[in-house]
């Protein structure tokens, strides 16, 4: 039971840390989405929030 748990808060932990970059890279981080809408923006979120790993790695590449 004690790993049942265990995955959950670390699912949640991974979730938080996807939602805190998604907001920032969707919103502030990433020049070329200056012009589009807040609408676009609100769609990318869940993806963002799933992949934040590797999208962190590629915006600190560049």
């Amino acid at each position: 039971m004690f790993f049942a748990y265990l995955f959950v808060y670390l699912l949640y932990a991974y979730l938080a840390a996807g939602l805190a970059f998604a907001l920032w890279f969707v919103f502030r981080g990433d020049a070329d989405m200056a012009e589009a809408s807040w609408k676009l923006r609100l769609l990318l979120i869940p993806g963002t929030m799933a992949l934040w790993p590797v999208l962190l790695r590629k915006y600190l590449k560049t």
